[in-house]
């Protein structure tokens, strides 16, 4: 019989990759989701910085401004002396207060703040003077275009904790161009501007489990507006009860807290007041159903649920009015309300409770010439991932009206994003609509609603194709 042949060798064993290393396939998702984060951020920005307010700006914008270049470029917030009359060109006076013999801009901390940096980087780079000729809006108009490209990409990367890869994309994308966080937020530096990034990184913070992240960001959006702790603290505390680690709440109200002694410190600083509202007085604002109160609609009972109607249906400052895609996802918020995390559940709840006592304490169309709404804007940031896991539930024919939808609202915030008008005056928020009087006006923008519809109807087909569950279980790893 011939003999066996000799056995081959074993081949030599592959060296153990270290234990610290990722398989390839992750490594590779990993680089794909960075590019994908940079891209959102540099498309944003750029979208944001071409048709930020540099010349048309708001009262309440424009007088944060003030305040920031003065102290950028004296060390003081004062005005005294000054001719604002080459600066503001409206009929309504700048925001001021007395404070210490001297007149100072009255706004919240983060707003005048926020807008230093900027200020003082121009004048080292420029040595610009102080007068009224040296006054220029655009530093802290560039500094609230990054800042909401910022924003839009920390609330992407909670929503990938939520969902597929593409669909947190396409759901970033509609909160950056097809809602107020285009006309407002981004258009100048609104208190907006910092609630806004405030809850996004908080919902960042929180869908990574990283709390310090949460307390940060949570004090941030207090620097906007302080009300907004209302947020940090339900979203600390429910998550901390039910995941029963009350570092939780210790670690988001430690930092928290730190950072509202800052804007405390700022307010005693400017103002002679040792609360976080900057220029305001809170009492004003607090004094409901007595003559004291800073408004007339909340000295009734009538005037105030009025208000609080006006906040959500109003034609030209209603949520559901200018940002449908909320009343289409509504249904699916009840039904997969169990399936959401508890950290979604939490923001969105209190995003309701911001938003009520919002409407309690300060008249629902937030002043005049203003594309869509702004009292809103924190209720759309914090229910932003419930109604994306909710989108996930949708049926074939859901999916289609919310495509409608997408575009209906991607084709009217086009408009107020890039012209930031027509705006309305006063008396017409109720009963008509700017983006509906444009195109009265304008008959040829009909057709534009319909290429943009289209538009986002050709994008879902293309890139929103359902992946089957093993794809997009991969793209949530």
């Amino acid at each position: 019989m011939p003999s066996e042949p000799p056995a081959r060798p074993a081949p030599p064993a592959r060296p153990a990759p270290p234990a610290h290393s990722e398989p390839a396939a992750g490594r590779v998702r990993d680089h794909g989701t960075a590019r994908i984060g940079l891209a959102l951020f540099l498309v944003t920005a750029t979208v944001y910085l071409a048709t930020a307010g540099y010349h048309r700006i708001h009262i309440d914008v424009l007088s944060a401004n003030v305040g920031a270049w003065r102290i950028a470029a004296t060390g003081s917030a004062a005005i005294d002396g000054l001719d604002t009359s080459g600066i503001n060109p409206s009929r309504v006076e700048l925001f001021s207060t007395e404070h210490d013999g001297h007149t100072v801009i009255a706004r919240s901390p983060g707003v005048v703040a926020a807008g230093v940096p900027s200020y003082a980087l121009r004048q080292l780079v420029t040595d610009a003077g102080t007068g009224v000729e040296d006054f220029t809006n655009v530093p802290p108009s560039v500094t609230a275009a990054l800042l909401t490209a910022l924003s839009v990409l920390l609330m992407w990367g909670a929503l990938l904790q939520l969902t597929s890869r593409r669909a947190a994309t396409a759901a970033a994308l509609v909160l950056a161009l097809a809602t107020p966080v285009w006309s407002v937020a981004a258009d100048g530096m609104w208190t907006h501007t910092l609630t806004v990034l405030g809850i996004s990184g908080m919902a960042f913070g929180a869908a990574r489990d990283r709390w310090l992240l949460v307390g940060l960001f949570g004090g941030i959006a207090v620097w906007g507006r302080p009300h907004t702790a209302l947020l940090a603290a339900a979203l600390a505390l429910a998550c901390a009860v039910a995941q029963r680690r009350p570092g939780i709440a210790v670690r988001v109200g430690a930092v928290g807290a730190a950072l509202t002694v800052g804007a405390s410190l700022w307010t005693h600083w400017l103002y002679g007041r040792w609360t976080p509202s900057g220029g305001y007085a809170a009492a004003p604002y607090l004094a409901q159903g007595t003559d004291s109160s800073q408004y007339e609609f909340n000295r009734t009972l009538g005037g105030l649920l009025q208000n609080e109607a006006a906040m959500w249906v109003a034609l030209d400052r209603g949520i559901l009015v200018w940002t449908p895609v909320v009343l289409v996802l509504a249904p699916l918020l009840v039904r997969s309300w169990h399936q959401q995390p508890v950290w979604a559940r939490a923001l969105l709840v209190s995003g309701v409770a911001y938003t009520l006592f919002q409407g309690a304490v300060a008249p629902f169309h937030g002043g005049d010439g203003i594309y869509g709404y702004r009292h809103g804007l924190e209720l759309l940031a914090s229910a932003t991932p419930s109604l994306v896991v909710a989108a996930g539930h949708a049926g074939r024919r859901t999916r289609v009206v919310l495509t409608a939808v997408v575009g209906v609202q991607l084709a009217a915030f086009t408009l107020g994003g890039i012209l930031n008008r027509p705006t309305l005056t006063f008396g017409h928020q109720w009963n008509d609509n700017a983006f509906a009087s444009a195109v009265r006006d304008v008959p040829a923008l009909g057709a534009w609603l319909v290429i943009a519809v289209a538009l986002v109807f050709l994008l879902t087909r293309m890139f929103l194709r359902e992946p089957d569950d093993d794809a997009a279980a991969s793209l949530r790893a």
